[in-house]
């Protein structure tokens, strides 16, 4: 096959004008007939026009007229050249489809074929494309495999894996066949994360499960596995998984992170507790460990680990030593944090000390960051301060780091219009939005429950930063103040708290109250006779423990006609459920006393349902909030164990600002005699309900709007 000259028909074609291309080609082949290049152009001209039989005509007369004894492979060497040269995804496929009939083993052509293929969404053809460049991928020699092609196709894949009918089985192949099979894995496992924040958290699963197929010593593999196993709500299947990654650790910090999350399943399946008390304080010891030689802890797992500790205020209630921990886990990180990414936030202090102070400026801005813009217990509450928030003295802005999509999260985004800010999972990224919009005081809503949300506050991207809401104070050294009120801490605080509590006058939470449904309880229906006293538990497995449950289980023993609701995803088999009624035969409870009940439908449901019960038992070290905030709108009696720290004066603090004083229990026996008090004497029971009722009116925990402004307050002064 000749070259094409300069002054040729070669001109029209390569400007895309193939109308012209296709007479100067015809022209051409009148007076160099034994030209075979023209023939494959001019059959390119026409099938780029959509002229398919004329393209093919073209392209048969070599052949008929014997022009070339090796046409198949010119014609395929001109398809594949022009094929990387056009820029148009379109045009390109439709070449390597012709190629493909004519070079079927060429395996670059199928990889390139795949990635137009998935660019062009076209399934139907793609997935036998799959199953082919498969068996080619198994049939070619490793040295003979176009390795940089082969990494394009699988990066295009990915995007589709595991959903694409074979993309599976083609990763499989992939990692045999790819020069670095750790570094594909680690893209699967990115793959993964990325299925995870889209809401997939199954095909993330069967995506970290192939990673482990792939290499049984992958310790990341073993760790995003066993979490999405976790993230499913399949508990015990992670408990293997995370084993063999603590056994893989080759650090503190691996084996740091592995540990909590293994002791997050176990604690979450609320049946496990003495194999998580002994881990704990496996884990306990290695962060005590930790802290005290920080400085081999890396970017990815200073970020990791940077929420670790938090599992302590459910096993004890020692507000000096679990502060002490989280302190030093906050400065810890916090260090390797701002070391490792120190380039890139450098300029945050000096444009904090540039902007023009809030009394030369109309407006305030406030930013709050969470994963829980949606329907979550922290979008639940803090949405009533947003509705009451006054628009002309504050500029606010949400950052979030889930996306969900749900009724909830969408009256969020509607609301704050171009200021609802959806963000990836990307401490840097957050950061970086953050100091970009100028930010005065960021309010983290997260603490100890988001690991991003953490990593952006180590960052110091706002200049006066807050922890509210969502948990206990993080005690990184960046986050300024934590709000609090008179009831949810002690007196004595501030000596172990790294941030300055800034304590509000009354309390440090209120909501105008909440939805309720139709509930989907009946006594008659779960066997209740008319006349028993019903108890209710609503809590997640985490805040279960024996000697709590030995409490609740010893009231029930006190009241002969009472019945225990206890709400979760309980089974037959389930291992919270048989230790509960192992628990009860332990303390002389008919197990026949106890009902397990499913999660409601809704929380509008879950709400509804909880007017079945009389009174409603809290749980010690770590108490409820949302659960109690809705039973206590819902006018029914909650016994609360208070105790030292933040999480086990939750409804402490509730029930005062509601204005009840029953069922406020100092001490274990105290728990017990409320219990059994509201339990038996149904006068108390009833002033409690009417105590509860009224305060609907006048209660501070009932105004959220006068709370909005005793933020505010706090805001301006903050500022100074």
């Amino acid at each position: 096959m000749s070259s094409p000259s300069a002054s040729s028909p070669f001109d029209a074609f390569y400007r895309g004008d193939y109308a012209e291309a296709v007479i100067a080609f015809e022209d051409a082949i009148a007076a160099h007939p034994e030209d075979t290049k023209l023939y494959a152009y001019l059959g390119l001209a026409y099938l780029l026009q959509g002229a398919e039989a004329e393209a093919q005509l073209a392209w048969m007369t070599p052949e008929i007229e014997g022009l070339s004894d090796n046409w198949g492979r010119e014609l395929a060497e001109m398809l594949q050249q022009e094929a990387q040269r056009l820029g148009d995804p379109t045009q390109a496929w439709l070449l390597g489809q012709y190629l493909r009939e004519l070079v079927p083993d060429d395996l670059e052509n199928l990889l390139r074929l795949l990635q137009w293929s998935l660019e062009l969404q076209l399934w139907t053809e793609e997935e036998d494309l799959v199953a082919e460049v498969c068996d080619r991928l198994q049939a070619t020699d490793f040295g003979n495999i176009p390795q940089e092609t082969l990494w394009e196709a699988i990066d295009r894949l990915l995007e589709h894996t595991p959903t694409l009918t074979g993309s599976v089985d083609l990763c499989r192949v992939a990692a045999t066949r790819l020069v670095s099979k750790t570094q594909f894995i680690d893209r699967l496992l990115d793959r993964a994360k990325a299925l995870e924040f889209a809401n997939q958290p199954r095909d993330a699963l069967q995506v970290a499960r192939l990673c482990v197929e792939l290499d049984d010593t992958h310790f990341r593999a073993f760790v995003e596995t066993g979490r999405f196993f976790q993230i499913t709500w399949d508990n015990e299947s992670s408990f293997p998984y995370l084993d063999r990654a603590i056994a893989l650790a080759d650090s503190l910090p691996q084996k740091i992170l592995a540990s909590h999350l293994k002791l997050r399943g176990l604690m979450r399946g609320a049946g496990y507790w003495q194999q998580a008390k002994t881990l704990y304080a496996e884990h306990r010891r290695d962060l005590e460990t930790l802290v005290t030689d920080s400085e081999d802890i890396s970017l990815d797992f200073a970020s990791r680990i940077i929420t670790a500790g938090s599992m302590t205020a459910y096993f004890t209630d020692d507000l000096p030593s679990y502060r002490q921990l989280r302190n030093q886990i906050g400065t810890a990180c916090q260090h390797q944090l701002q070391k490792h990414l120190s380039d890139r936030i450098s300029p945050y202090p000096t444009q904090h000390q540039q902007r023009p102070a809030a009394g030369r400026r109309d407006l305030l801005k406030i930013g709050y960051l969470s994963e829980c813009f949606r329907q979550h217990s922290v979008g639940w509450l803090m949405r009533w301060l947003l509705h009451h928030h006054d628009r002309d003295r504050f500029e606010i802005h949400l950052y979030s780091l889930h996306h969900t999509g749900d009724a909830l999260q969408q009256t969020f985004a509607a609301a704050e219009g171009p200021n609802f800010h959806e963000l990836p999972y990307s401490a840097l990224t957050v950061a970086d939005k953050i100091h970009q919009d100028q930010i005065d005081i960021l309010l983290d809503l997260d603490s100890i429950t988001s690991n991003c949300g953490c990593s952006v506050l180590a960052l110091k991207p706002a200049p006066i930063q807050v922890t509210w809401l969502g948990s206990d104070a993080s005690g990184i050294p960046a986050v300024d103040y934590f709000i609090s009120d008179p009831y949810v801490l002690p007196e004595d605080a501030q000596t172990h708290y790294s941030e300055t509590l800034w304590q509000l006058p009354q309390t440090y939470i209120a909501v105008d109250g909440f939805e309720v449904g139709v509930p989907t309880l009946r006594r008659d229906r779960l066997g209740i006779p008319p006349d028993a006293v019903v108890y209710f538990s609503s809590q997640t497995g985490y805040k279960r423990n024996p000697e709590d449950i030995r409490r609740q289980l010893q009231i029930l023993r006190e009241v002969p006609n009472s019945i225990f609701l206890v709400k979760g995803a309980y089974t037959q088999i389930d291992s919270a459920r048989v230790a509960f009624e192992n628990l009860a035969e332990e303390e002389g409870v008919d197990r026949h006393r106890l009902r397990f009940l499913p999660t409601a439908i809704s929380e509008a449901v879950h709400r509804a349902n909880i007017a079945i019960a009389d009174v409603v038992l809290d749980t010690y070290p770590y108490n409820g909030t949302t659960t109690t905030l809705e039973t206590l709108w819902m006018g029914v009696p909650v016994v609360t164990r208070v105790g030292q720290q933040f999480a086990s004066r939750q409804g402490y603090t509730l029930l005062k600002n509601a204005g009840v004083e029953a069922g406020i229990a100092f001490t274990d026996e105290d728990y017990i005699e409320w219990g059994v008090r509201l339990g038996t004497d149904t006068e108390l029971r009833k002033t409690v309900v009417r105590q509860l009722r009224e305060s609907r009116k006048t209660a501070p925990l009932w105004n959220a709007r006068q709370f909005t402004r005793e933020m505010e307050r706090a805001y301006l002064e903050m500022m100074g």
